[in-house]
Order: C-alpha cells, then structure tokens, then sequence
C-alpha cells in the first residue's frame, strides 16, 4: 500500500515539476532590427506586406514569407553598415565592381520576441550576454555556420538538445560587435533567429527536416509565446545603398546620373579604397566611431526622408521613436534576473530595444519596484547522458529530446520512491 502511495506521489509531483517548469513566460518584446540584403524586398498586395523574393526557393507567399527571415543575422539600426563598411565596400580588396555579396539594400524589420522559458534559464543570468537573448550564433546561408567540417557550434545544437546539450529551443542570440578595426560602431549588435532546418543551407532544406527542427519564426499573423514559436516580424522597408552614398545622385562622363554603383564603378569612380584612402564623402574616417555614429545617424534621417516621399517611400512604415519603443515594450526587470536584482536597475537602447544593466542612477533607469515579487528561480533544461559541446549538422528530434528529459524527472523521483520503500 505505501508503495502505491508513494508512486501516486511521483506522478504527481511529475505533473507538478512540468507545471512549476513552464509557469513563468516571457513578455513580448518590439525590437527595431536592419539586414544588409543583395535585392529588395518586394511588395505583396494581397497581403500587404514586404516579402523575399530571391532566383530560388521564393515561388508560394509562405516561401517569400519565411525567406526574409530564415536562419540569417540581423544587426542593430544603428550598426548596420559596419557590415557593409568593413567588408563590402573596399575596393583595394573587392575584385570587380560590386560590392561584396552584392550588397546593395538595407531591409529594416520590425520584430516581436519571447524567447523560450529555458533559454532565460540558462542564459539570463549570464553577465556576457545580453539580457532577454541567448549566445549569438554566425549563420549563412541559412544555417548555423560549422566551426570545422560539418560541426556546429554547440550553442545551435542547444536549439534541439544534441550531441548532450540541453535543449533549450529556438532562442534569439544577441552580442556585441562593436571593435570593428576597420569600422568601429559603438551601437552595432548583431543577432541570430534561428528558423526550421538550421542544420542546412537554403538549398537542402527539405519539408521533413523544416517539420522536425522547427525554428522559432511564426507563422505571418501570429504572435510568439515562445513556445510554439519565438519570434514574429513585418518589414518596414529598405534603403537603397548606392541612394544613400550619393551615388545615384552623380553624373558620369557621358552627362548623365549613375543608375548603381557598377556603373559607377566602371567609370572608373571609387567608393572607397584602403589603399589609395579615396572614398565617397559618405564613408570619410571609416575608423572614427563618432564619424561612423553621424554615419548612422544619416541612414535614418535618410530613410525618414524616404518614407515621407509618396512615391519612394510607398507602403514604407516610419521607425518609431525609440522612448516610444522604451514605454510600450515592458521594464527590463520582467524579463530579466540580471535586471530583476540590478542595484540601479536597467534601461532600454537603441530601436532593438536592448536591456543594459545601469551602473548609476539615471533617470531612463528603471529598478523593479519596492514589494515586487523577485525574478522566479527558473529550472534549465536537462542536458542527455551522452556530453559533450559540439556536434555534427545529424540531428535528431526536439520532441524526442523533451520526452527525454521529461523520462529523467520520473527516473529520480521513483529512485527517490524505491529508496523509501527500502
């Protein structure tokens, strides 16, 4: 009878665990994010909103949807043209007369997360990573970049659980990036968003490998919740970089204005060069953090100018302030332990909208208020039997990994209920 009784107690203090586990969950939060792209978004009618359309994989509106945001890195606003000031645009290193990768657009994203409950347990209290995201991870062509081979850092393997890493879900990664020798920006943090089949680039991805590792992106309409996905977005719009340097804006030797920067190029124009130091007036003192703010500073008025024309800016939504962002996206301390205890409390920056734990009382500082409850302790994730940090791109389920770790809270506690029957 006792040891009846004490199996009903296992199970039900099963049920309790899973509860207790998944009772806390992030509030959404509205960050403002940019990407460097080779082509522009284009405009779905019947949807109304901006969609990828690149020379393959974007024929169904699910598959423009998703393009735009699949397995990729984003970047701060504010930072975004360290990527093409660094490596794109130096012809000195860049054979040819386009820019690296071609990079010709900057799209600008309006982005809803709430990350999975385990990736604040297992990240939030980490003084290196950005409050509310988990450890950046490099992605290109539409998986998480190896480190050697086909091994996969071990932060993506925390996306499923492999290879003996907990499994954490499909987290949005952030890190600073701001020591660029060749373009330092003191506001440019980069971003992962891990989507369906990360393990593979853009052209293996198969329809069973999207069904078995999700990713996080949201179907167009949804809202995360950071469980059947995390993260949600629509784009606001996009510059042209050859407008924004000026030079669309100047003449060639035939008399007449340059439609893009080959055409430029070819005439025997610089945008810039390491090695001669000529440039265009808009990427003078590429080393100059305060010339590469002012920089920045004129990609946003210019997209404002932009949006405001009825003709260039059609369909185009303005950025919103970021106070604005500040007072509508919730305190730090909601959605951060680190936050939740900081002495002077945390405020948020940029149009990403990041948390940063303030060193001084200030008055955008906001603490948690005096008789709030304290940031809940939050269990992690288990990690498997089998160890290890990294991994090939062979991955199994996330479902089998969370009845895995589901099979381990009952292990211990019928141990537990054994031991007491002894």
């Amino acid at each position: 009878m006792m040891l009846g009784h004490l199996f009903a107690f296992v199970a039900a203090s099963v049920v309790t665990a899973v509860m207790a586990e998944n009772t806390w969950k992030m509030t959404p939060v509205r960050s403002i994010q940019a990407r460097v792209q080779s082509d522009p978004p284009v405009w779905d009618a019947d949807n109304n909103v901006w969609v990828a359309v690149f020379k393959t994989g974007t024929n169904t509106f699910n598959e423009k949807y998703v393009a735009s945001l699949d397995t990729v890195n984003t970047a701060s606003v504010e930072g975004a043209l360290m990527y093409v000031q660094s490596e794109g645009i130096d012809q000195a290193i860049v054979p040819g007369c386009s820019r690296k990768s071609n990079m010709s657009y900057v799209w600008f994203y309006d982005i809803t997360i709430v990350q999975p409950t385990y990736g604040i347990a297992e990240y939030g209290s980490n003084t290196a990573i950005y409050p509310e995201y988990c450890q950046f991870v490099a992605m290109d062509n539409g998986m998480c970049t190896p480190t050697a081979g086909t091994t996969l850092p071990k932060e993506c393997l925390q996306y499923f659980g492999g290879n003996g890493q907990p499994n954490i879900g499909p987290c949005v990664g952030g890190e600073n990036r701001l020591d660029n020798p060749k373009a330092p920006y003191d506001n440019n943090v980069w971003f992962s968003f891990p989507n369906s089949c990360f393990t593979k680039p853009f052209g293996a991805k198969s329809d069973a490998c999207r069904a078995q590792l999700k990713g996080g992106l949201c179907p167009l309409g949804v809202v995360p919740d950071g469980v059947a996905c995390t993260f949600s977005y629509n784009l606001l719009g996009y510059v042209n970089i050859d407008d924004l340097v000026g030079i669309t804006s100047m003449t060639s030797s035939a008399g007449e204005k340059y439609p893009n920067r080959y055409a430029f190029c070819q005439d025997g124009g610089i945008e810039y060069s390491s090695q001669t130091g000529q440039s265009l007036p808009f990427w003078e003192n590429p080393t100059d953090r305060s010339a590469n703010t002012a920089r920045s500073q004129k990609m946003i008025q210019y997209y404002g100018t932009q949006v405001a024309d009825p003709v260039k800016g059609a369909n185009m939504k303005a950025f919103p302030d970021v106070a604005t962002l500040a007072a509508t996206n919730p305190p730090c301390y909601v959605n951060s332990p680190l936050c939740s205890s900081a002495k002077f409390g945390c405020r948020r920056k940029l149009l990403a909208q990041l948390c940063e734990v303030c060193t001084v009382e200030a008055s955008d500082c906001i603490k948690r208020p005096a008789g709030t409850p304290s940031f809940p302790a939050l269990e992690k994730a288990t990690r498997s039997s089998s160890g290890g940090s990294s991994g090939s791109s062979t991955a199994s389920g996330s479902d089998q990994n969370d009845a895995a770790q589901s099979m381990a809270h009952v292990g211990v506690l019928l141990l537990v209920a054994l031991a007491l029957c002894a």
